[in-house]
C-alpha cells in the first residue's frame, strides 16, 4: 500500500530530523493534483508539544524526505503542510502487480477465519418493498461484498418482523376488505392498512379454493388471513430484492425465534445478569452500567395476559443466537428510524458478555423521489408510496438505483432523481462508468493478446498517463480505509473518478499508434484501468459491460 510506505518514509524522516517521540498525524490525498501525490501534517502536530515554527519543523522533514528512494519531491505548503510526490518507478512497479494481480489486486486477509452475519432490508412484511426500505438492500450489499473482498466469511440475512399487533392489524383490514367484496357490512379497523396493494392481496386470497366459510369463526379466518396474507408479501419481497441480485442466505422468522423458547432464554438470562427490573408488572431491561438508565422502549415482557415478549427481546435473541453459533462481527443496516434501538442494543448485549466492537450498526436516512424537478409526494399512512418495482419497472435499471443510493452517504436524506438515474447518456453518472469500461473492452477486442512483461512503462510521462496511474494504485488505501469506516460512497465516487481520467487519457493520448513501444505501455495502463473499473463494480453489484 502507497499510503502506508509513505507514511514510514514520512516517520523515518521525523526521525532523522530529531523528532523522534510523534502524535498521531495525517497522511492524505492534497484537493488538487498539482498539490502532489500526498499531503501530510506531521509539522503542525509537533509544532504544538515544541516551542517551534511549523514552517521549519515541515523543512527540516521535508529536507530529509528529498533524500528517499520512494519519493520524487517533498516540499513545505501553506501553514506548515508537507507536499509529497512519489517517484514515478514506485508507479510502475505497482501498475505490474495490477496486472500480475488482476481481481485480487487490493485483497487482504483480515478476515481470515472470521465470520460477519449482516442483517439489511430486513423491511416490514406488511406491504410491497418500498424505496425508502430498498435504501438499505445495495448499502447491505456492497458491504457484504466489500467484507468478502478482505477474507471474511459473510452470510446475508432477513429479519422478519412476523409477530405482533401489526401483523394481526394487516389480517384485520384483509377481512375488511373481503367482507365488503362480500357486501358486508365491516368498519375500516383502527390503523389498518391502505392502498391498492392490500385489497389485491384480499382479492387474491378471497378467490383461493380454501373455503373461508369452513373455519369456526371471525377470529379463526382472521388468523387464517393474516398468515395467508403474510406470506404473499413475503414471497413478493422475497422477488422484489431477487430485481436487485440479491440473495439472502437466511429469511429469520421472529416468530419462530420466539416460539423455539430462544427469547424467554434470553430473558431469563438477562435476569441472571441483574439486567433486567419488574415494573407495572412488565419486565424491563435495566442497563447496569447506568442506574438511571430510563428507556420506554426497553421492555422485554409486557404485563398483558399472554406475558407477551416484546421485538426487543426478540432482537436480543436474534443477535445472540448468530454470536453463538460462531459470528465475530454482526453488521446491522437499519432504516434511521431504530436509532433509539441502537444503545439499547448495545447495553442489552454487554449485559451478556458481547463486546462492543462485535456490533456495527449503521443507520440510513429517509429518501424522497423526484422526477426531474417535480417532487413525488409520498404518504405511508394513506398508503401512497413508491415502491422498488415501480422505479425498476419505470425506466431506471438495477444498476443505476445501486449506484445513486451507494454515491450518497447512508446518513444523509437525498433526493432520488428517477429522470437522471433513467438517462442514458453521459449525464448519467453509471452510464458514464460502464461506457468507459465498455470503450476499454472495444480497444482491447481491437489488439487482442499482449505481452505486458515487454511493455516500456518509463515511456508514460503524459500528465494524462500519469494521473489516470496514480489514481489506479490509490486502491488498496481506499480498501483498508472504507473497511474500517464503511463509507461506502467512497467506492462509487472513486468508480466516477476512474471512469474521468480514462476518458481524459483516451481523448489525449492515442493509444493505438505506429510508435510500437508507447501504444504497449498505453496499453498495459487499459488494462490496469479495465481491472480496478471491474473489481470496484463487481463490489459495488454494477455490471461491467463490453459493449454498449
Amino acid at each position: 500500500m502507497i499510503k502506508k510506505q509513505i507514511t514510514e518514509e514520512i516517520l523515518k524522516a521525523a526521525g532523522e530530523a530529531g523528532y523522534g517521540e510523534l502524535a498521531d498525524f495525517s497522511v492524505e490525498k492534497p484537493p488538487k493534483v498539482e498539490m502532489g501525490d500526498f499531503s501530510t501534517n506531521i509539522a503542525l502536530v509537533l509544532a504544538g508539544g515544541k516551542r517551534e515554527n511549523p514552517k521549519d519543523i515541515a523543512g527540516k522533514i521535508s529536507e530529509s524526505l528529498a533524500k528517499s528512494q520512494l519519493i520524487e519531491k517533498a516540499e513545505t505548503a501553506g501553514g506548515g503542510f508537507i507536499n509529497i510526490n512519489i517517484k514515478s518507478d514506485l508507479c510502475f512497479k505497482e501498475l505490474k502487480k495490477i496486472i500480475k494481480e488482476q481481481e485480487d489486486y487490493g485483497k487482504t486477509d483480515v478476515g481470515k477465519g472470521k465470520k460477519v452475519s449482516i442483517d439489511f432490508i430486513s423491511a416490514n412484511p406488511t406491504g410491497p418493498l418500498h424505496i425508502g426500505n430498498a435504501r438499505g438492500g445495495p448499502i447491505g450489499e456492497v458491504i457484504a461484498n466489500l467484507l468478502t473482498f478482505n477474507g471474511y466469511k459473510v452470510s446475508r440475512e432477513f429479519y422478519l418482523n412476523d409477530i405482533g399487533v401489526q401483523i394481526n392489524k394487516l389480517g384485520e383490514t384483509l377481512y375488511h376488505y373481503i367482507e365488503k367484496d362480500k357486501g358486508n357490512d365491516s368498519v375500516f379497523p383502527d390503523d389498518g392498512y391502505k392502498g391498492d396493494y392490500i385489497k389485491a392481496i384480499a382479492k387474491k386470497i378471497s378467490l383461493e379454493k380454501v373455503q373461508l366459510e369452513t373455519l369456526a369463526n371471525k377470529e379463526e379466518v382472521i388468523d387464517y388471513l393474516k398468515n395467508a396474507g403474510l406470506n404473499y408479501l413475503i414471497e413478493n419481497i422475497k422477488k422484489d430484492v431477487g430485481l436487485l441480485n440479491i440473495k439472502f442466505d437466511k429469511w429469520v422468522s421472529e416468530r419462530e425465534l420466539q416460539e423455539s423458547g430462544l427469547t424467554e432464554k434470553i430473558v431469563a438470562s438477562l435476569k441472571k445478569e441483574e439486567a433486567t427490573v419488574n415494573r407495572e408488572g412488565a419486565i424491563w431491561f435495566k442497563n447496569a452500567d447506568d442506574p438511571n438508565f430510563e428507556d420506554k422502549e426497553a421492555v422485554l415482557q409486557k404485563s398483558d395476559q399472554e406475558k407477551t415478549y416484546t421485538y426487543f427481546a426478540d432482537d436480543i435473541a436474534f443477535h445472540m443466537e448468530r454470536y453463538d453459533s460462531g459470528v465475530d462481527l454482526i453488521v446491522d443496516v437499519w432504516g434511521s428510524n431504530h436509532h433509539g434501538h441502537v444503545p439499547r442494543m448495545v447495553s442489552a448485549l454487554k449485559s451478556l458478555g458481547v463486546e462492543e466492537n462485535r456490533l456495527k450498526v449503521l443507520l440510513y436516512q429517509f429518501i424522497r423521489i423526484k422526477n426531474g424537478d417535480e417532487i413525488v409526494k409520498m404518504s405511508k399512512r394513506t398508503g401512497n408510496f413508491v415502491t422498488l418495482k415501480q422505479v425498476l419497472y419505470g425506466g431506471v435499471s438495477a444498476d443505476a438505483f445501486k449506484y445513486f443510493i451507494l454515491a450518497q452517504n447512508s446518513n444523509t436524506p437525498f433526493d432520488f432523481d428517477v429522470k437522471l438515474a433513467a438517462d442514458q447518456s453521459e449525464k448519467n453518472p453509471v452510464y458514464y462508468i460502464q461506457y468507459a469500461h465498455a470503450r476499454i473492452c472495444s480497444i482491447l477486442r481491437k489488439v487482442g493478446e499482449t505481452k505486458e512483461g515487454d511493455a516500456n512503462l518509463s515511456l508514460l510521462k503524459n500528465d494524462k498517463e500519469l494521473n489516470l496511474l496514480k489514481a489506479l494504485i490509490d486502491w488498496p488505501d481506499i480498501v483498508e480505509e472504507i473497511s474500517t469506516n464503511f463509507q461506502i460512497q467512497t467506492l462509487p465516487h472513486y468508480a466516477y473518478k476512474i471512469a474521468s481520467l480514462f476518458h481524459d487519457f483516451y481523448t489525449n493520448c492515442q493509444v493505438l499508434s505506429d510508435d510500437k513501444k508507447l501504444t504497449s505501455a498505453r496499453l498495459v495502463l487499459v488494462k490496469a484501468t479495465k481491472n480496478i473499473l471491474n473489481i470496484v463494480l463487481n463490489i459495488c453489484d454494477i455490471e461491467a459491460p463490453e459493449k454498449m
